[in-house]
């Protein structure tokens, strides 16, 4: 069933046991003492994220395969993504592109439309690169006593475009959600490395019960989640090309501000309309890419 704005409220009028709802009913809501806030930021436009412009050119399908990875023990899939007028073998600058939870490759070479953003933008003179995602599973990113898919994407994916023709030594890092958080510990983990580091949405959290509470499988133990907390690390951003986006109503908002307030340059952070959702990460990708290009281009 839709959920207009009008049934949204008389609902919660009903739940809170206020006759006609009045504001308090969505008070308690928007403080999450009652369920629905998810619908409530729909219902009321705080998910209108600003549509962006139609992109100008036409993507190309991107390449698929997989390799063996010793660091994730298994068979991992990859996805390139390359402009146009390129094909397998351009020694392009190269993007990686991290995943969100339950996603894949394919997903992340797509993400935020950057391939069509990218086409468009190179018709203005924007400098050209490619977009590569492998698959990094639902653990974060981060290493575990079993899968490291950090040391895959560093250690084995990265060569691997490189064998490819790719400019390994150009390299940004972009990530939404889960591979937003992904994208900042890359980047405290190879300091020297990317470029250029884009997180779109971060799935950060205030601790390791909360990490557990929205997914029991991101941290390991509470001793992992100490590990691997880039905000505890937030003064180590000091230097590093960080670009952080994310939507005021977004869930994981409250945690990147925290983020935001302890690092040394809170202008690393931009937070405008929008929720955690595709419309929101299309409409920071335009500037995002340029972004990227540039770095890389530099």
């Amino acid at each position: 069933m839709r959920l207009t704005r009008r049934r949204l409220l008389t609902s919660l009028g009903a739940v809170a046991g206020l006759a006609g709802l009045g504001a308090g009913g969505v008070a308690l809501v928007d403080a999450e003492v009652l369920p629905g806030r998810s619908v409530l930021n729909h219902a009321l436009g705080r998910c209108d994220a600003r549509p962006p412009d139609a992109p100008r050119g036409a993507a190309q399908p991107p390449v698929t395969g997989s390799f063996r990875s010793a660091a994730r023990r298994r068979e991992v899939a990859f996805a390139i993504s390359y402009p146009p007028g390129y094909a397998p073998g351009a020694k392009l600058p190269v993007c990686l592109a991290l995943h969100g939870y339950a996603a894949s490759a394919g997903t992340a070479v797509t993400a935020a439309r950057y391939p069509e953003f990218l086409a468009g933008a190179m018709r203005d003179g924007v400098a050209p690169f490619a977009l590569a995602a492998p698959d990094g599973g639902d653990g974060y990113w981060h290493p575990h006593a079993d899968d490291d898919p950090l040391g895959m994407l560093v250690d084995e994916f990265l060569p691997l475009l490189g064998e490819r023709g790719l400019r390994t030594d150009r390299v940004a890092v972009a990530g939404w959600s889960m591979g937003g958080y992904g994208a900042l510990l890359a980047a405290l983990t190879h300091r020297d490395r990317f470029r250029a580091v884009v997180a779109t949405s971060p799935a950060i959290f205030h601790s390791y019960d909360d990490a557990r509470g929205v997914n029991a499988g991101a941290f390991d133990s509470a001793d992992e989640w100490a590990r691997y907390d880039v905000t505890a690390r937030a003064r180590e951003f000091a230097g590093l090309p960080v670009r952080i986006a994310i939507g005021a109503a977004d869930p994981f908002a409250p945690a990147v501000r925290t983020l935001r307030d302890r690092l040394p340059d809170p202008g690393m952070v931009e937070i405008g309309r929008g929720c955690h959702d595709n419309d929101y990460w299309a409409s920071v990708a335009p500037a995002q890419v340029r972004a990227i290009s540039a770095a890389l281009a530099a």
